[in-house]
């Protein structure tokens, strides 16, 4: 017998595929933290990480409940993913485990629900720095990417976090109605259960994310070629292989033949979804595809390329000169500008190419070590037009930095200077 787990459906408005604001709602009542961390290999203790490996994690803790969203990049297929107690720079024991198992090639996120401790909930709540996040993969089995948690100060939509930041094209709503008979021995239908799907065609790939409520373990993830009450051929296995009883969502890309996604992108109603699990191996609920444009939450992480933080030489309320904060230059990936609105008042600002944009008010500051500036949770304020890169940002958080530090000692009175430094931006909604 599979357990079950019911959570607030999405819903189709006026032909629109929208996304419920699920956990905003339920943050008004202020029963929900959120805590997040980005993590690098960088960031292992005594092992080396993946070089190149990066990954967000957001966490929603509800009474005993904690739901997660993971999305991860440039790492291979991980084999686990935990929080462990530990402070920067020390390794400590599992608190809790997202999956313990290796997830299918083409996945590159999941979001589930784990029962944690009382005492554990307690003390992530407490001191939530003093855990961290943790992925491992078959070629680094002590831990691939690695981040501290910080304690944000609005409510996330998981599902953003678990899509990331691209815009999908084509979408479907799945149900047991849809589902089709057909003579083959095979379970079709599960009564309790839907599902959303959003897909991209793109190129001679399909990036997609699935989540789903009332379902049990889910096995396969497919698009078929068939219309509306009628049964057709795979087309694209999007994934496949057993995912753990708690997950309840996933995304990642899928390699297909550029004809297939040519085709399908044409005529997007001409296909359905199909997600099955181990009760219903014919299909537990199936979608049908459509163009129609929609709105869904996004999530962006974004690392420095090149930047400098600005100091100027000021004189200080004691007494003598020092340097203090005057700007910062900075591009990120995607092209995103980051500097202040005003030299020395700010508020710091970050704008996309597509002309979305917001600015920060700094809510905590976080010390990352002799050398390097501290990390920050802050909130954002949107100031740019659209609905691209960035319109979806609520809180920024920039985490893993390196450098920036402003030189001490005198300094001659109105001088300047500016110092190079790193980091990672996620920006969350």
């Amino acid at each position: 017998m599979s357990i079950r787990k019911i959570i607030i459906p999405t819903a189709l408005v006026a032909g629109a595929l929208l996304v419920p604001s699920v956990q905003a709602n339920a943050a008004a009542s202020g029963d929900e933290v959120y805590l997040a961390a980005g993590l690098r290999g960088a960031n292992e203790v005594g092992a080396k990480g993946d070089a190149d490996g990066r990954s967000t994690v957001v966490l929603k803790i509800s009474g005993n409940e904690i739901t997660f969203a993971v999305r991860w990049n440039e790492i291979g297929a991980p084999t686990a993913g935990h929080v462990h107690l530990g402070a920067k720079g020390a390794n400590g024991d599992v608190k809790l485990e997202f999956f313990t198992k290796p997830l299918p090639a083409s996945v590159l996120g999941l979001t589930g629900t784990v029962q944690a401790d009382p005492e554990l909930v307690k003390s992530l709540l407490d001191n939530p720095g003093g855990f961290y996040a943790n992925l491992h993969d078959a070629a680094h089995p002590k831990g691939a990417v690695r981040g501290q948690l910080h304690k944000l100060n609005k409510p996330i939509d998981l599902n953003g976090v678990l899509h990331g930041s691209s815009q999908a094209t084509l979408s479907s709503r799945a149900d047991a109605t849809q589902e089709v008979a057909a003579n083959d021995g095979k379970k079709r239908g599960d009564p309790d259960g839907q599902a959303t799907w959003w897909l991209r065609p793109n190129g001679s790939s399909i990036a997609y994310t699935a989540s789903w409520s009332g379902l049990g373990q889910v096995t396969n993830g497919h698009l078929h070629k068939g219309v509306a009450g009628k049964n057709g051929p795979v087309v694209a296995d999007l994934f496949a292989g057993t995912l753990p009883q708690n997950v309840t969502g996933v995304t990642g890309e899928t390699p297909v033949a550029a004809k297939v996604v040519k085709r399908i992108a044409a005529s997007p109603g001409r296909y359905y979804t199909n997600l099955h699990t181990l009760d219903f191996d014919g299909g537990a609920v199936r979608g049908q595809l459509s163009g129609e444009a929609f709105a869904h939450p996004r999530a962006l992480t974004a690392d420095v390329l090149r930047g400098s933080q600005i100091y100027a030489c000021t004189q200080q309320p004691a007494g003598g000169y020092a340097f203090t904060q005057f700007g910062v230059t900075a591009k990120l990936r995607r092209a995103i500008d980051h500097s202040f609105v005003t030299p020395a008042a700010g508020p710091p600002q970050w704008i996309a190419p597509d002309g979305s944009a917001v600015r920060g008010a700094v809510v905590t500051r976080t010390p990352n070590g002799e050398g390097n500036i501290p990390e920050l949770v802050l909130d954002a304020t949107q100031s740019g037009t659209g609905t691209g890169l960035l319109a979806h940002a609520t809180q920024i958080l920039r985490l893993n930095t390196t450098g920036g530090v402003a030189p001490a000692g005198a300094c001659e009175p109105g001088s300047q200077v500016q110092v190079a430094y790193g980091a990672d931006y996620l920006f969350l909604g």
